[in-house]
C-alpha cells in the first residue's frame, strides 16, 4: 500500500513539474516601453522612428520591419528608392550600417524585439531607429538609448486594460441586474411581460396564454360550482338531483383548486424565468426629426419636433 501511494505521489510531482516547465516555455516576456511610447530626444538633429514588421517567420518579420523603416526614412528625406531593391538587400542579411551607406540613409537602430503572433501563428518584429532631421543627414547627433528593456509602460498598459475590463464587467452586471429587476416587476403584475421586455416574445406569450387559460378554467369551475350550490340550497330539489349537484360541485371544486394551484406554480415559474432569461438586447430606435409647419403664406412658419419609436421583435 505504501508503494502505491509513493508511486502516486511521484507521478503527481512529475506531472506538476511538467506543467510548470510547459508554462514557463509558453510564458513570454512583456514588450518594452518604447513599443508603446517612443522616447524623448535630447536635441533637434534627429527623431525616433518605430516600425513593426509581420511575417510567417521571425526573419521575415525582421526583414519587413527594416524594409518599411528604410522606405519611411527615404520618403522623409526625399531620397528616391526602390522597395524591391531594399527588400532584396535586407533579405541578404546586410547589416544596417552597410545598408545606410549603400542607400545614403543615415539610420541608427537602437532597439529591437520580436514576439510570436498568437492570432496568426507568425511573428511580430519591432525596431526603434534614430533618424536625422532634414538638413542634418551628415551631422546628426544621435543619443545613446539604454532603456530598451524597461517594462513600466507594459505594466501600466496591462493595469489599464484590466481596469477597463473590470469596469465593463461592473457596467454589464449593473445593466443585467436592472433589466432583471424590471422584468421581474413586469411579470409579477402581467404574466409574460418581463420576457417580452427582454425581447423573448414567444416565451412571454406562452406564459401569458397559459396563465389566462388555467386561471380562466379555474374561474369557470368556481361559477359552475356556485350554480350547483344554488341547486343544493333549493328546497324544491329532489334527493337525486341534490346528490348529482353535490357530486358535480365536488368535481368543480377539485378542478378549481387544481387549476389555481397550477396557475400559481406557473406564475412563480414565470417570475423566476423573467429574472434569469437572457435579454436579446434588440435595438429600440428612437429618432427626433425637426419639421417646419407653414400655417399660411403670410404668417411665420411654425417649428416642431417629431419623435418616432421603433421596437424590433
Amino acid at each position: 500500500m505504501r508503494k502505491f501511494f509513493f508511486v502516486l505521489f511521484a507521478l503527481l510531482t512529475i506531472s506538476v513539474l511538467c506543467l510548470e516547465v510547459t508554462a514557463q516555455t509558453k510564458r513570454r516576456p512583456p514588450l518594452p516601453d518604447w513599443v508603446f511610447e517612443k522616447p524623448q530626444r535630447s536635441n533637434s538633429t534627429f527623431y525616433y522612428h518605430r516600425e513593426k514588421g509581420v511575417g510567417e517567420t521571425e526573419q521575415e518579420a525582421r526583414n519587413a520591419a527594416y524594409t518599411q523603416a528604410f522606405m519611411q526614412v527615404a520618403l522623409k528625406l526625399g531620397i528616391p528608392l526602390n522597395t524591391e531593391d531594399i527588400s532584396e538587400a535586407v533579405a541578404k542579411g546586410t547589416n544596417v550600417r552597410m545598408l545606410s551607406q549603400r542607400f545614403t540613409i543615415p539610420m541608427n537602430v537602437v532597439c529591437y524585439c520580436s514576439r510570436p503572433n498568437e492570432q496568426t501563428g507568425g511573428w511580430n518584429y519591432w525596431i526603434l531607429c534614430q533618424i536625422p532631421e532634414i538638413g542634418y543627414a551628415d551631422n546628426a547627433r544621435f543619443d545613446d538609448f539604454n532603456e530598451c528593456f524597461k517594462f513600466e509602460k507594459h505594466e501600466e498598459f496591462q493595469k489599464k486594460e484590466q481596469a477597463q475590463a473590470e469596469q465593463r464587467k461592473r457596467e454589464e452586471k449593473r445593466l443585467i441586474n436592472n433589466s432583471n429587476a424590471r422584468a421581474l416587476a413586469a411579470s409579477t403584475f402581467i404574466p409574460g411581460m418581463g420576457q417580452m421586455l427582454k425581447k423573448q416574445g414567444g416565451t412571454g406569450a406562452a406564459f401569458l396564454i397559459s396563465e389566462l387559460a388555467v386561471f380562466g378554467g379555474g374561474t369557470a369551475c368556481y361559477f359552475l360550482g356556485q350554480e350547483q350550490s344554488k341547486i343544493m340550497k333549493d328546497i324544491s330539489t329532489s334527493y337525486e338531483d341534490y346528490k348529482k349537484a353535490k357530486d358535480k360541485k365536488n368535481i368543480y371544486d377539485i378542478t378549481m383548486y387544481t387549476a389555481f394551484g397550477i396557475g400559481a406554480a406557473i406564475h412563480i415559474a414565470n417570475m423566476v424565468h423573467a429574472w434569469y432569461v437572457k435579454d436579446k438586447n434588440l435595438p429600440v430606435d428612437v429618432t427626433f426629426a425637426p419639421a417646419v409647419l407653414p400655417i399660411n403664406k403670410l404668417s411665420q412658419p411654425s417649428y416642431a419636433y417629431g419623435a418616432s419609436v421603433q421596437i424590433k421583435f
